[in-house]
């Protein structure tokens, strides 16, 4: 056998994980952008139900941008549109968005509302 062929040694190409590293992590995220669709439902930030967005508007044409709760005048993308008596009261879903029991109320009535309904449906089961 011939002496003068020599074996090649295989090198190892090493690889970096970017998911392990932080700064390769970092950037990654940066090359990988994901598109961000726009949607009218962020900008008022209201629940998405079909036909939620006609009768917020309805319900702005008749009371105006005036919390129901403080009284107190909003820009109107700043009031949420709220269910006087809960959703969860009605058997039928389409009785509860009726125009007489909807209101528009500023975040922090809406927010205290929610709790104080949420209190009360935790006493009911």
């Amino acid at each position: 056998m011939p002496d003068d062929i020599k074996a090649k040694k295989l090198r190892m190409k090493t690889w970096h994980n970017p998911y392990t590293e932080e700064e390769e992590v970092g950037k990654e995220k940066e090359r990988i952008q994901r598109e961000s669709l726009f949607s009218y439902q962020t900008i008022h930030g209201q629940e998405s139900r079909p036909g939620g967005m006609d009768l917020r508007e309805e319900i702005l044409l008749r009371d105006g941008p005036i919390c129901a709760n403080c009284g107190e005048t909003f820009h109107p993308s700043e009031l949420q549109m709220d269910h006087i008596t809960l959703r969860t009261r009605f058997k039928d879903k389409t009785e509860a968005d009726r125009m007489d029991n909807l209101q528009l109320l500023c975040t922090p009535c809406h927010r205290a509302k929610t709790k104080t309904d949420l209190k009360v449906l935790s006493r009911m089961r």
